[in-house]
């Protein structure tokens, strides 16, 4: 199957194309000239990469023709990115995508969505403020345009709306490779929130699980499907972050309500995953398991 990957050098981006790879798909990566691919370093000889600042997207696809695209590329605006720039990369480059898609007769757009569009859905309205507004609105409205490519058309779009993601790997700053660190630095306590938020925490192989359920079943999908990726259970984020000084065997001291939770961080979230059981994808590591696999690849890897 000829597959055109974005995102490959991101976190959850490298996970898909290693399982692309294994499976022997004929891949095709869009990344940029300064993208760091150490994460995919031992992929490259088994994909084909291009970078976009210095090639035309229409001339990929041209040489291409792929039949999936698979779309994990996003700016989240954590690094000081400007809203227009969280917009070109989350709304603009994917209108691109979608409309040569539809030009070379791609039949399927695999999409990587968010949790946080419950914040705006079902009815579309934005009564107030939203968690990790540029980021969030701007994939939201990618959404939207590919349902309209959808129902216009014989493309059929899918986005994968994904819970929070944890696992080997993650970017610097993020919250748990921070804990990680914490934890087994040896410091003797770390401030938190009060940790009552429920989040529904999945481990990422179940997440590349669930993207190869789609791609395996891809050809019975048609028009616009949306597909909540997560436990279907959720955890309190105090739970969670217990559940990980456990396993990590840590004798820190966890000082819950020391500091604010995060501005518009919602209460609750919690997937629906029957669109995918009715694919027959369950999540197959539970939390703790995926836990300590992440400690036991990072440190490995001498990240922790």
């Amino acid at each position: 199957m000829r597959i055109l990957l974005t995102g490959a050098t991101g976190f959850l981006g490298s996970k898909i194309l290693k399982r692309l790879v294994q499976q022997k798909e004929q891949v095709a990566v869009l990344k940029r000239s300064t993208s760091d691919t150490k994460r995919i370093k031992d992929c490259l000889e088994q994909c084909s990469l291009y970078d976009i600042d210095k090639v035309t997207l229409e001339s990929i696809f041209e040489k291409e023709h792929p039949e999936v695209i698979i779309h994990c590329a996003a700016a989240y605006g954590r690094s000081g990115k400007e809203t227009a720039q969280v917009a070109e990369t989350n709304l603009l480059f994917g209108i691109q995508l979608l409309s040569l898609a539809e030009q070379y007769q791609c039949s399927h757009f695999i999409n990587t969505g968010t949790f946080a569009f419950k914040q705006i859905e079902p009815e579309g309205k934005i009564d107030k403020p939203i968690y990790m507004a540029d980021y969030t609105l701007s994939k939201y409205q990618f959404v939207r345009w590919g349902e309209a490519f959808a129902v216009r058309g014989n493309l059929c779009f899918i986005t994968m709306d994904l819970e929070h993601i944890f696992g080997e790997d993650d970017d610097e700053g993020k919250f748990i490779l921070m804990l990680e660190q914490k934890f087994i630095s040896g410091e003797p306590s770390i401030d938190l929130s009060d940790g009552m938020q429920l989040r529904d925490y999945i481990y990422t192989d179940n997440v590349v699980d669930a993207y190869m359920c789609v791609l395996e079943h891809h050809r019975e999908l048609e028009g616009f499907q949306q597909f909540q990726v997560g436990m279907g259970e959720p955890i309190a984020l105090k739970d969670f972050v217990i559940m990980m000084k456990e396993v990590s065997e840590s004798n820190i001291s966890l000082e819950f309500g020391k500091r604010p939770r995060n501005d518009n961080e919602p209460a609750c979230s919690v997937a629906d995953i029957s669109g995918l059981e009715q694919l027959g994808w369950k999540p197959g590591i539970s939390r703790k398991e995926g836990i300590r696999e992440m400690l036991r690849r990072d440190r490995e890897a001498g990240r922790i």
